[in-house]
């Protein structure tokens, strides 16, 4: 009955809090459920305001003297969770849900620990799943959505107005941006793509200034031109600057051998500029949502926008969170890595010019490896 999903885990978590209410509080060691919310969405690496909501939407069902969500019907997730547990007693549902937060505690349901993923697996698979879970219907944001979004674009000087199923972003010129908000949902699925390789390039950075190199000199000389020499320089840089964070030298071997191939085999991440670009993950997210740059390119700002801001990223783990009428996870899933350590060290000690864009190929194969059809 335990499940590793840590979604599930949290609406068992929040039936729990509407269900008992004081009682739940006091028995996980709670003042009040502001502590609750803030205390649980650590243990579960969960925006706050998440696990209220789902709170919230369990209420009107039980004599809590909150009205909660009453104004619609629960949806199947929290339908399946309420009648699963509709005749488990109060207190071994209590018992349940300490072992659950436990285990969210000693990290058996946290996220994945490796350092850095197999980007060519993280797109290709997240790629798969936008593919096959994206619906193209009107979408309908939430109020906490359009006020944090509304909030980062002020502290850049724009604009925004939201209407029923578009928005107008006004910029710093007095320049209008139409934006379907179908757009600010296809955006979320590409934050965790987004996030990934802006973490594969802070650590380039450091490799970077541990060499004594410039780094746009060095990203292209190391994607057109790289020799045996230049390979055992840098991933013993990498190494060197990964081992300062935790002393796993086996997770320290892995990931400076991956950020090797990022900055010299750009095919495995579908780059087409050079990693010192503050727009390299551009054509990637493009590419990955199937979006022409020239009409729609503004998605490729929304997704920076969620992958730079905490709670916009946050808020666009769920669907259900940031819409009103649409459910589902966007980039938060799980990832199984592609990659064998034997690839990565038989990698190409030299890689030729990056001539033009790459493609992300998705084999019929693949997709039902992965659950597709």
């Amino acid at each position: 009955m335990i499940s590793g999903d840590k979604k599930r885990v949290g609406l068992i978590v929040s039936y729990y809090l509407s269900r008992c209410d004081r009682k739940a509080l006091k028995a996980l060691g709670y003042k009040s459920f502001t502590d609750a919310f803030s205390g649980i969405g650590d243990l579960l690496n969960e925006n706050p305001n998440n696990i209220k909501n789902m709170r919230d939407e369990f209420d009107p069902y039980f004599d809590n003297g909150r009205r909660g969500w009453y104004q619609r019907e629960l949806r199947a997730s929290r339908q399946e969770v309420f009648d699963k547990f509709a005749d488990v007693s109060d207190r071994d549902l209590e018992d349940l849900v300490k072992k659950l937060l436990g285990m969210a505690e000693d990290g058996v349901i946290m996220e994945n620990t490796e350092l850095l993923k197999d980007l060519g697996a993280l797109i290709r698979q997240s790629t798969i799943h936008y593919n096959q879970d994206f619906v193209w219907q009107d979408v309908e944001l939430t109020t906490e959505f359009k006020e944090a979004y509304e909030e980062y674009l002020d502290k850049n000087n724009y604009r925004i107005e939201f209407f029923d199923a578009t928005s107008v972003i006004t910029t710093p010129t007095s320049k209008n941006i139409f934006v379907p908000n179908q757009w600010f949902v296809i955006a979320s699925y590409a934050v965790g793509v987004y996030s990934e390789l802006h973490k594969y390039k802070r650590y380039f950075e450091r490799i970077t200034l541990k060499r004594k190199e410039r780094m746009d000199a060095y990203a292209r000389k190391l994607r057109d031109n790289a020799s045996t020499v230049d390979k055992v320089a840098f991933i013993d840089a990498g190494r060197q600057v990964i081992l300062i964070e935790q002393s796993d030298k086996e997770i320290a071997e892995r990931a400076a051998k991956r950020l090797w191939r990022f900055a010299t085999d750009y095919s495995w991440w579908s780059g087409q500029k050079t990693v010192d670009r503050g727009d390299f993950y551009l054509s990637v997210v493009l590419n990955m949502l199937n979006l022409v740059n020239a009409s729609q390119g503004y998605v490729g700002d929304i997704v920076n926008a969620y992958g730079s801001d905490s709670h916009l990223m946050l808020l666009t783990k769920d669907l259900g969170v940031f819409t009103k009428n649409m459910e589902g996870d966007t980039y938060d899933i799980p990832i199984h890595s592609e990659t064998t350590e034997k690839e990565i060290n038989d990698s190409k000690e030299a890689v030729a010019a990056t001539t033009g864009p790459h493609r992300i190929k998705i084999s019929a194969n693949s997709i039902r490896k992965l659950g597709g059809k």
